[in-house]
């Protein structure tokens, strides 16, 4: 999931925090997600600020994890190496562009082609291992 809509950039970028309107919008994304037994969330304020939208509006979440790793420009390797955890029946990052976008096309391949994941987006990925090219992508709400 990319964070929901920020406030324009000032100081930096990492203490950027949602608008009104990007609240709205992660709120209404609460009805299509499952029980989630892994949360990991960039430690930006805006994506901190969607993962607390989303618990208080309700999403059933096992475990969190604050994670350098999903920066708005973080390398693929080591998501795809030690974060995303295929033993696990649901897991959801909750991170920025370009970083998401680029998982994305790198995981789902030809089936993602195109798609530039607009903030609040949710997309559902299905598989038994996260190997590049071959993820089902589901849906994106």
């Amino acid at each position: 999931m990319r964070h929901g809509e920020a406030e324009p950039y000032r100081v930096d970028d990492a203490s950027r925090a949602l608008t009104a309107t990007g609240k709205a919008a992660v709120a209404s994304k609460c009805q299509h997600l499952p029980i989630i037994d892994l949360l990991v969330v960039s430690p930006y304020l805006r994506a901190l600020q969607t993962a607390d939208t989303l618990v208080g509006e309700g999403l059933a979440v096992q475990h969190r994890r604050v994670d350098e790793r999903v920066l708005p420009d973080s390398d693929l390797d080591p998501i795809l190496d030690t974060l995303i955890d295929p033993s696990l029946a649901t897991q959801l990052i909750i991170a920025h562009n370009p970083l998401l976008t680029r998982l994305l096309r790198h995981l789902c391949g030809t089936d993602a082609r195109g798609i530039n994941m607009a903030t609040a987006e949710v997309a559902c990925l299905l598989a038994d291992d996260f190997h590049p090219g071959t993820v089902q992508l589901e849906w994106i709400r």
